[in-house]
């Protein structure tokens, strides 16, 4: 079988199986899903060229493997050309989500051995990826740089290559890397732009809640964090709220919620554009959304364009 299913959320390791299917293929043809159709992309893949060269199709997006409910008409086709492929043609489906294992073109590709998963990498798998990939280079690397550049990352595989990589270029020649060059070299892009981008959507400012997400989105950084990030914010607006009616007093709130008095005041700013039942549904919104965002109920991508909207609206 020359078609392939490449089922990843890291691009690095993406690229890695795209080099070594395609390695020996020169015409490459990169089609999306989310622009072409199926029909686009089989009439491409199917057609034979005079002088028989080899071609190689990539297709990005192809939410035909996802659980979501595909146009039925769709999968017959596809299940048509696997059953008479054109032997010219490598076909190569990217997908970044979860994959319906019971649909038929599914497991008829993974019965030929073609499917690729890259499993979800722990913090521990990274950095042991990290420190192969630095050593296939020739530098050294000690491990408390490699857990900085993870944690300064937020776990994610391909900005900590990023990363690396331009540490690398730092030195210009194999050497041991230094740990205060890491701290210096390491951006610290991430972190803060997932902190203006909570504080944007709390003040409610649409266009720059936006703005923010689109970079985060490049960086691959993954809803459920900023789901997770915004959910506290709205628990401690509700907290401070309840104490407040408790007549506790502002030291005493510090202490029972371990803030300091800068976190307190930014938070207590925020409770001017909410009342505390509009605090409560947000906190069940996002309660709802991360459980069906976790499920796969609910696509990435607009998972939180939705509740950003609807909340500054």
């Amino acid at each position: 079988m020359n078609t392939y299913l490449i089922v990843s959320e890291t691009i690095y390791k993406t690229k890695e199986i795209l080099k070594e299917l395609t390695k020996d293929i020169a015409n490459i043809i990169t089609f999306n899903m989310q622009e072409n159709s199926i029909n686009e992309i089989l009439e491409e893949a199917s057609y034979f060229s005079m002088f028989n060269d080899k071609k190689c199709i990539i297709v990005k997006n192809a939410k035909i493997f996802s659980s979501e409910k595909s146009n039925k008409e769709d999968l017959e086709k596809l299940e048509k050309y696997l059953d008479n492929e054109n032997k010219n043609t490598i076909l190569i489906f990217i997908y970044n989500g979860k994959c319906d294992s019971k649909r038929k073109v599914y497991n008829k590709i993974k019965s030929a051995g073609n499917l690729y998963i890259v499993n979800n990498m722990t913090r521990t798998d990274i950095k042991n990826e990290l420190l192969k990939y630095v050593n296939s280079k020739k530098y050294k690397i000690d491990d408390k740089s490699l857990w900085y550049i993870i944690n300064n990352t937020l776990g994610n595989y391909d900005i900590s290559i990023n990363e690396l990589d331009k540490i690398m270029m730092y030195y210009s020649k194999p050497s041991q890397i230094n740990y205060n060059d890491v701290i210096n070299l390491t951006s610290k892009l991430i972190i803060d732009n997932n902190f203006k981008l909570i504080d944007s959507i709390i003040s409610k400012d649409l266009e720059n809640s936006i703005y923010l997400l689109e970079d985060l989105k490049i960086l691959k950084i993954e809803p459920s964090i900023i789901i997770s990030l915004l959910y506290r914010e709205f628990k401690l607006m509700l907290s401070i709220i309840i104490y407040k009616e408790l007549k506790y007093s502002k030291e005493d709130i510090l202490k029972n919620l371990k803030l300091a008095e800068w976190q307190y005041n930014k938070v207590y700013d925020n409770l001017n554009k909410y009342n505390k039942k509009e605090i409560k549904n947000e906190i069940i919104k996002l309660s709802n959304i991360d459980y069906q965002y976790k499920s796969g109920l609910l696509n990435r991508d607009i998972v939180l364009i939705k509740f950003i909207v609807e909340l500054c609206i």
